[in-house]
């Protein structure tokens, strides 16, 4: 009797594991049949006509469409260069800057890549054998380990994609165009500045050939912040200063000086102060041509808008201190209403949150709390967003994929978006200009002669004037002002308060020296929150000639 050995019966709790056959029937050795089975007994060599021989087939071995070595890099740079049209085309037919834009950055792309391609130094090469390294039989091996640090080795020295937009930046400088920093950050939150996800304007058969270390670099998911911006303009700027000996003009400082005191709700007499403080302060307002270690405070546009908050602090000082000036004339005379320039600066950040509709720009800060108190409105025009961002376009093999839509159909005839603003929040800026300007008042003016007649001395403007070291010596009011000011320029608070600073102690101590051992330990005994330096505005104000003296001086 013939027993073999399988798996458990089963039957009945049986866990027996041999097996005999009778009959052709197998039972276990309990006498558990096993139903299914049996073996039926056909006559010697039935049906034979030949002999079959099955030759095994050589599975063929497919190769990766990814390239390896120079020839990924040299894509890599190939889809860089797309990215990098794709914002200068956007800047031209979105924003309205003039076509020459393209051959300036075209012409500086041309300078930059002429440098990569000279940067010929690797030993790593692409080749017949290196193709094996793709295989879909092989494993991760050494030469997939130095095929990871040559890319990283390359990227370490190539351009990122802020650098894109550093590189427009510069094209517009070139072109003395007035355009701020902060304005192409906030283009970017609107998107008007393809900056996140650039993967989705790459081509599907050059994203299929492109490793995946250059993916995340071609595919940011995070908006710059405005410190980053400076940064890489200027680290960009100095390396073509260093490398191709191009110098940079200075910014279009009428232009931007006049924009910053519009956005600001500021009178116009900041323009004539800052003009005088620039003397005092010698400042350029280029990027420097000394290489060196970078400086927050050799930022062009963050030492322009250091004067700006300077003078708004001796003209209008954000304290509760009564200054009277002597004259009409003085560009002091007027005074802002501190509490009410809050209030409405608080109504202008909070600008197109509170519409039926949601306002291009804010999608990207949206998160969970946000969801349960907007309208289904918003909840459609958020998911239009997300979808147009996120969500991969590519056609799927799936042919039942066209019967669940993942956006909807024809959404712009159901619920169209709102055109958008060509001229950004120009008319909401002056809105909150002219009614800061309406609510400014007139302090009493007490002449010289009228002072001689008084037994108490009379605080004139400039005087007590305010230093805050950091953040946490603001004021409210100085926050806030200190605070929007960033915002315009596109750089941090913290930036922005540790340039005031230093401008300062850079106006008061034109000639570098430190402050006599009188004046440090008078200062000692002052608050720890503020430093107080005298100051006195002659005024002098013509409006003519916009000419205003200003004098810092330490007593």
């Amino acid at each position: 009797m013939e027993e073999t050995k399988r798996g458990v019966c089963g039957q009945d709790g049986c866990r027996e594991k041999s097996y005999y056959l009778e009959n052709g029937l197998w039972f276990c050795r309990q006498g558990h049949q096993q139903e299914g089975r049996q073996v039926i007994a056909d006559d010697d060599d039935f049906g034979t006509q030949g002999r079959t021989i099955r030759q095994k087939k050589v599975t063929a071995e497919r190769l990766s469409k990814k390239y390896s070595g120079s020839q990924a890099y040299q894509l890599f740079l190939e889809a860089y260069q797309l990215l990098l049209w794709k914002q200068c085309h956007a800047l031209i037919n979105q924003r309205g800057l003039p076509g020459e834009l393209e051959l300036i950055v075209k012409d500086l792309w041309a300078l930059r890549l002429q440098k990569l391609y000279e940067r010929e130094d690797d030993n790593y090469r692409s080749d017949d054998n290196i193709s094996q390294l793709f295989s879909s039989q092989t494993e991760w091996t050494e030469l997939d380990d130095e095929e990871y640090r040559y890319h990283r080795r390359k990227l370490s020295d190539s351009p990122k994609v802020i650098d894109a937009v550093a590189l427009c930046y510069l094209g517009t400088l070139l072109l003395r165009i007035p355009v701020s920093i902060g304005y192409m950050q906030r283009w970017i939150v609107r998107d008007d500045i393809p900056f996140l996800r650039l993967s989705r304007f790459v081509p599907q058969d050059m994203k299929e050939r492109l490793p995946a270390v250059y993916h995340n670099v071609l595919d940011p998911r995070n908006v710059p912040t405005g410190d980053q911006l400076h940064r890489a303009v200027a680290d960009l700027a100095d390396l073509y200063s260093r490398d191709f000996g191009v110098t940079f003009p200075r910014i279009n400082l009428p232009l931007l000086l006049f924009s910053y005191i519009k956005q600001l709700a500021l009178p116009l007499e900041i323009y004539p102060a800052v003009s005088r403080l620039k003397e005092l302060s010698g400042f350029e307002f280029c990027f420097s041509r000394q290489p060196g270690r970078f400086n927050r405070v050799s930022l062009p546009e963050v030492q322009l808008m250091s004067l700006v908050i300077i003078a708004a602090k001796l003209l209008y000082p954000l304290d509760d201190i009564k200054r009277y000036p002597d004259s009409l004339q003085d560009p002091a005379a007027q005074i802002i209403d501190w509490e009410a320039w809050v209030e409405t600066q608080k109504e202008f950040d909070l600008r197109g949150k509170n519409t039926e509709r949601l306002t291009r720009g804010c999608e990207i800060k949206v998160d969970e709390s946000d969801v349960l108190q907007m309208t289904p409105a918003q909840l459609d025009d958020y998911m239009d967003w997300y979808s147009k961002m996120w969500i991969d376009t590519k056609k799927g093999t799936n042919p039942f994929a066209d019967m669940f839509q993942t956006d909807r159909v024809d959404t712009d005839e159901v619920n169209p978006m709102p055109p958008p603003d060509d001229d950004d929040d120009g008319p909401e800026i002056s809105k909150k200009l002219h009614k800061m300007l309406s609510r400014m008042k007139m302090r009493r003016v007490v002449a010289d002669a009228d002072v001689m007649a008084l037994a108490e001395p009379v605080a004139r403007p400039g005087s007590s004037y305010k230093r805050y070291r950091n953040e946490s010596q603001l004021s409210e009011y100085a926050k806030a002002f200190y605070q929007a000011a960033a915002q315009v320029i596109g750089a941090s608070l913290e930036t922005m308060v540790y340039t005031v600073y230093r401008t300062e102690h850079r106006i008061q101590n034109p000639d570098g020296t430190r402050s006599s051992s009188r004046s440090k330990s008078r200062s000692r005994s002052k608050k720890p929150n503020e430093e107080m330096a005298d100051c006195d505005i002659k005024s002098g104000y013509d409006p003519a000639n916009y000419d205003t003296t200003v004098s810092i001086m330490t007593q």
